[in-house]
Parts: structure tokens; C-alpha cells; sequence
């Protein structure tokens, strides 16, 4: 499973890819008051990708 962000104007997104499939998965509009999303990492013992933003927000998402 491949995970990235698009970042626009708007929306920002958090896409899951399945390589085996080969077909997105998952789509999840990031709130981030219109803000890129900067410097993704993957936790992997939490299975948790942090994130911030050019707004100053920073997340953290859960994936499968």
C-alpha cells in the first residue's frame, strides 16, 4: 500500500494506493485551511502517518 498527499488550492487529500489491485483505495479530504501538506513520515509500530501543514497544523492519521 502506497500513501501521498495531493495538495491544491482545494482539496487536500491523503490517497491510499493498492499496488497488487492497482486502484486507489482511499480518498480522505485533509482540513487543513488550504495549507500543503509538508514532510509526511510513517510511525510504523502505530501504523499512524504524521504530518503538517503550511497553515501549522499538524496531523495524524491511522491507516489500515
Amino acid at each position: 500500500m502506497t500513501w501521498w498527499a495531493e495538495t491544491g488550492a482545494e482539496p487536500n487529500r491523503l490517497v491510499g494506493f493498492d499496488s497488487r489491485r492497482g486502484e486507489v483505495v482511499s480518498l480522505t479530504e485533509i482540513a487543513s485551511g488550504a495549507g500543503a501538506v509538508r514532510h509526511m513520515v510513517f510511525h510504523s509500530p502505530t501504523r499512524a502517518l504524521w504530518f503538517g501543514t503550511d497553515a501549522g497544523t499538524l496531523a495524524r492519521a491511522v491507516v489500515p
